[in-house]
């Protein structure tokens, strides 16, 4: 079990990193589902328009601008025997399995209206929950270390996993689904049709993904023992929490790293598939082959980013290492069509970027939480986790409801056949896909790096900010 002494214990050993960082694997391989395969699924198994696909995720993720801070909060506030948040956890981990199932169920309706409003509620639900899990487990980044380079680390096993269960998820759900369970059903004579048995196998794929979500927060659940902290008496008051979290100068700037960060990331997720099969015309099943080199040596490459980071500082390896995803992205959109190898030699350049982009911002805003305590008094990780949490998808939701559009009104082309028979799109929607993968990425990754050099917690300024703390919380405890 993780043991934690207090919160001037800062070492944490390779046993509760391995274990905090396994509980990301669910949360992130459904992320991935979604954010790769959703909108692909909804346009091009589904048969949904691309625009009213779009504005099905936005609309479901505007929900989430109330339970992302809210649960947040809440979870600030819990009293229990189980600490904080490992509650959640607990209760937490089944259903949010099951939503994620009927995300990928094709329901018996025909109409774009009902089929809009079917998945608009499952993804209503299926956010709400993935919020109930996925917030108090953030929130415990900063609980568990205080430490400058420590809370890097954490960071760095919590993506790693989340990486490898990306690297999972990538390569093999849309594989499975199309090529291998699709069939198999098919050939049982449950199901007939290309379109039926395209749909079928995505169902059963996502069945096999729901134990994923379900397990890791019931074995951290099991695991992990919470710091001692005093929840916040505070009653929650959303408008007054919200001034307080913005006046927070830190956390503005290291909320628009994080903004960013992840919106480019769901950005190029949303488009990459199309972008290759429709654009790169790479062979069947070349398209797993990439995405498996981007995360595999995103995996590999975590270890060097957590090293970069203790050497150079967060602020500084985040920098860098957006110049140069910023810089191959620009040139992978453009490689010519059948550039198979170009496209390869990218994707490895790529894949640190990758990684960086999404553990970096994680270890940055975890130090924003002692500068609100030195400040308040109150420790409030939840409640900041909550409006991180909520920047991420909503940036998502505004990044694909955008690509939704723009290639609606590009004339990109809908089918229910997946990615297993070719379909000619139109010029206009091809040059929209290559901007999505190139030009989008590269103006916003030098965004967050601006926001990045004025970012003001090096590890010099968060120890000044701890032996403040470190000195009052003595002086309270003598007193």
């Amino acid at each position: 079990m993780i043991q934690h002494a207090g919160p001037t214990t800062t070492r944490l050993t390779l046993r509760s990193k391995f274990i905090y960082g396994l509980g990301d694997w669910g949360t992130s391989a459904a992320t991935t589902a979604r954010n790769l395969f959703w909108l692909f699924f909804l346009v091009s198994v589904v048969g949904i328009a691309p625009n009213v696909a779009g504005t099905v995720i936005l609309v479901g993720k505007v929900w989430d601008a109330v339970n992302d801070p809210l649960i947040g909060m809440v979870s600030d506030r819990v009293r229990t025997r189980w600490g904080r948040r490992r509650p959640f956890l607990l209760f937490g981990a089944f259903p949010i399995g099951l939503a994620f199932f009927f995300l990928f169920f094709v329901p018996p309706v025909h109409s774009q209206t009902g089929l809009a409003v079917y998945y608009g509620t499952v993804i209503l639900l299926f956010d709400t929950l993935f919020t109930v899990v996925n917030v108090p487990y953030a929130a415990l980044t900063p609980e568990l270390t205080e430490d400058y380079d420590e809370r890097s680390s954490l960071a760095g096993w919590r993506m790693a996993t989340s990486i490898l269960a990306a690297l999972v998820t990538g390569a093999s759900f849309k594989l499975l689904a199309e090529t291998t369970f699709g069939p198999w059903l098919a050939g049982l004579g449950l199901v007939s049709g290309r379109g039926n048995s395209l749909q079928a196998g995505y169902s059963l794929t996502a069945a096999l993904w729901s134990v994923m979500l379900i397990l890791p927060p019931l074995i951290l659940f099991k695991a992990i023992r919470e710091p001692a902290r005093q929840p916040d008496p505070d009653p929650i008051q959303p408008w007054r929490n919200f001034r307080e979290v913005f006046s927070n100068r830190p956390f503005r700037l290291a909320a628009t790293i994080y903004l960013l960060s992840f919106a480019t990331v769901d950005l190029i997720v949303a488009v990459f598939l199309w972008f290759l099969v429709y654009y790169m015309r790479v062979r069947p099943g070349f398209d797993s082959v990439i995405l498996a080199v981007v995360l595999g040596l995103a995996f590999v490459s975590m270890p060097l980013v957590v090293k970069l980071m203790h050497r150079f500082g967060k602020r500084n390896t985040y920098m860098g290492a957006m110049l140069v995803f910023a810089i191959v992205m620009y040139i992978l959109a453009q490689v010519p069509p059948g550039g198979e190898r170009q496209l390869l030699a990218a994707a490895v350049f790529a894949s640190l970027g990758y990684g960086a982009a999404n553990a970096i911002p994680w270890a940055i805003v975890a130090d924003v939480i002692e500068e609100d305590e030195l400040k308040t008094g109150k420790r409030r990780e939840g409640l900041y986790t909550g409006y991180l949490v909520l920047f991420r998808k909503l940036g998502g939701a505004v990044a694909v409801f955008v690509v939704g559009q723009v290639l609606a009104a590009r004339g990109f082309i809908s089918s229910t056949a997946g990615s297993t028979v070719f379909i000619q799109q139109p010029a206009a929607a091809l040059d929209a896909l290559r901007f999505f993968v190139g030009v989008a990425p590269a103006l916003m990754l030098f965004l967050s790096i601006l926001a990045a050099w004025r970012y003001p917690l090096d590890r010099r300024a968060h120890d000044e900010i701890r032996q403040q703390l470190a000195q009052r919380r003595a002086a309270q405890a003598e007193g």
